[in-house]
């Protein structure tokens, strides 16, 4: 009986917490595929880019451009399809962390959609 309430307990502070840790990984910089200048053809935004190195983020439109430091980068796999969930977290201006959530498609190139705004395809600029 005690063999086997130790093993239910070593089961659940060291198996759980593994599982848990294995569907998110961090990161300190922006990965690979989502590097590089995205635009959307949406007629609201058609001024807007943004783009990504893997440790800054540049925001341009038609009221300035913003650039950010990237702080950490976790990464979880989606539900649909073939996505990653990003939740990035940067500086801004006055070194506040900001957290900016979206989903990432390697498909047609990637696409991105941010979490707040799924409708809103955005693709990388050639």
């Amino acid at each position: 009986m005690r063999r086997r309430t130790f093993f239910l307990l070593s089961m659940v502070f060291v198996v759980v917490p593994m599982a848990f840790l294995a569907g998110c990984n961090t990161s300190p910089t922006i990965p690979e595929g989502l590097v590089g200048v995205w635009q959307t053809d949406e007629k609201e935004s058609a001024e807007v880019t943004f783009d990504f190195s893997r440790e800054r983020i540049v925001i341009s439109s038609g009221t300035g451009v913003f650039e950010y430091t990237v702080e950490k980068v976790e990464a979880e796999k989606g539900h649909l399809y073939n996505t990653t969930l990003y939740s990035i977290y940067y500086l801004d201006r006055d070194g506040e962390t900001n957290l900016m959530n979206l989903l990432y498609s390697p498909e047609e190139g990637g696409i991105i959609r941010f979490k707040s705004e799924q409708d809103k395809v955005w693709r990388k600029g050639e």
